[in-house]
């Protein structure tokens, strides 16, 4: 071998890209070394984008929010599912929900009962909406949210026939909460554990240079430490809606934070002190910046106004707050995590999701209104995740852990008003039921994520370093593999 042959960049990483399907360390050094070969121009970032993942942790049953209202269709989702959990004619009341059920046992809704929509492109047109998302239809009817069905970990095209006979690599730990959780977030499925670190971690370096403030973390979480917004060398900036966590009194008190500073700025022998110290006197001029941004808005961030409101809806309400404050962060391009647990429905699913759902509808309506009030719908776009799908079959009240599921974008950049991806046949033997009404996904996570990564700005040049096995989809090349957002 000729030791001083040249190989490109892009040649390096995509020969070593092959080589290293299953090897975590080795795939996390080659893409690490990538992103140390430097980020796009913030040039390139003139107009504000931000994006939303809302992550719904234990796995959404959400055939159950997406459900077909064609005759046959509905049908063989009826008879799959167990039946109606509703007798007939009992109406429907969110309400009061576990005490109109009947005893009827199944999981499957009233066909009368779907908020109902239509959609081109799939093989009939009528569907519907769960009762408890009416805001998620006014948005599909205004064209300004997209469904995507089918979605779920895959590392590259695979049929029935090729998951059965064991002809294709398949993501380690299939049906685990724990592994499809981080699959969805590194979009690396063939490696088990956090590395090769987040997708969002790895655009944010990517695209390091795009903020004109630096010290501020691209990525800004409401949910705690999370592996999708953990890069290379980059960690999500951390905030709730009790507002900015900062040194008690370091700015009010100049004897304390003389002290503070002169502690921090200490010259210390060890590197790992000495890091630390740097990391600590950064996020407390980190905070007092942030807070500073949020108090000079015409009406200054107050935490006790969110107090009263769900879970989800503080969360995204102090993401509109950041938003507002975009311009005195200095921010071009933002990207934000909200996790909202308890869709993991083994006991039962429909009372409890019908709980879930009134609260993403509630907390859902009050971001977007705020959203369209400060004119951003435009630039920004809020999407779910979750583990996987759940079983269609019963097992007496609950589903349990499946693959291929439903989910949504909202954003007034999307071709909205449709459902993309390939909404499958909901029956046991069907020609993606993997066993049990385990639906094998049609559309991978790296698909739907590209979309996002196109739209939010990732160069063409470096969509395999984001989504690394993007190109056994044979999407490298596209921006909008799924054409949603423009």
């Amino acid at each position: 071998m000729d030791l001083k042959k040249k190989i490109s960049r892009r040649e390096f990483i995509v020969q070593s890209n092959c080589a290293a399907v299953g090897t975590a360390s080795l795939l996390s050094s080659l893409l690490s070394l990538k992103l140390t070969a430097g980020a796009v121009s913030a040039s390139n970032y003139g107009n504000y984008k931000a994006l939303i993942c809302l992550f719904l942790n234990g796995g959404n049953d959400s055939f159950n929010m997406l459900v077909p209202r064609e005759a046959s269709a509905y049908e063989s989702y009826k008879s799959v599912r167990g039946g109606t959990y509703l007798a007939d004619g009992v109406n429907y009341d969110a309400n009061n929900l576990e005490n109109t059920m009947n005893g009827a046992e199944g999981l499957a809704h009233q066909r009368d009962h779907l908020l109902p929509i239509t959609s081109e492109g799939q093989d009939f047109q009528e569907f519907g909406i769960h009762p408890d998302l009416p805001y998620l239809k006014t948005l599909y009817d205004q064209g300004d949210l997209a469904f995507v069905s089918n979605v779920g970990s895959l590392i590259e095209p695979t049929s029935l026939s090729e998951y059965n006979g064991a002809t294709k690599a398949l993501p380690e730990g299939l049906f685990s909460h724990p592994d499809h959780q981080i699959h969805w977030q590194t979009l690396v499925p063939q490696v088990r554990g956090t590395n090769p670190k987040g997708w969002a971690g790895r655009m944010a370096e990517i695209m390091a240079h795009a903020n004109e403030q630096a010290n501020i973390s691209m990525n800004i979480s409401l949910s705690g430490t999370n592996v999708l917004q953990t890069g290379f060398s980059t960690v999500p900036y951390i905030t709730d809606p009790s507002g900015i966590v900062q040194l008690r009194n370091y700015s009010e008190d100049p004897t304390l934070k003389l002290s503070v500073d002169n502690i921090l700025s200490h010259h210390y022998h060890n590197i790992y002190s000495k890091t630390l110290a740097q990391s600590n006197k950064q996020s407390i001029e980190t905070s007092i910046y942030f807070k500073e941004a949020l108090d000079s808005l015409s009406e200054p961030f107050d935490p006790d106004a969110l107090s009263d409101y769900s879970d989800t809806a503080s969360r995204l309400s102090m993401i509109s707050k950041i938003l507002e404050a975009r311009m005195a962060l200095g921010m071009n391009r933002q990207i934000f995590f909200v996790e909202r647990g308890g869709w993991d429905h083994h006991n039962e699913v429909i009372v409890p999701q019908s709980s879930l759902f009134s609260e993403l509808n509630e907390a859902i309506e009050m971001f977007w209104t705020n959203i369209v009030n400060l004119g951003l719908e435009n630039n920004v776009v809020l999407y779910t995740a979750s583990d996987f799908g759940r079983t269609l079959t019963s097992n007496g009240s609950g589903s349990d852990h499946a693959w291929g599921g439903n989910h949504f974008i909202i954003s007034g950049s999307a071709n909205g008003g449709k459902i993309y991806g390939e909404y499958p046949i909901l029956s046991t033997g069907g020609p993606y039921d993997v066993g049990r009404g385990r639906i094998l996904p049609t559309t991978s996570v790296d698909a739907y994520m590209a979309e996002l990564a196109g739209w939010f700005g990732v160069p063409q040049s470096e969509i395999t370093t984001v989504i690394p096995n993007i190109a056994n989809f044979n999407f490298a090349n596209v921006l909008s593999p799924l054409g949603i957002l423009n």
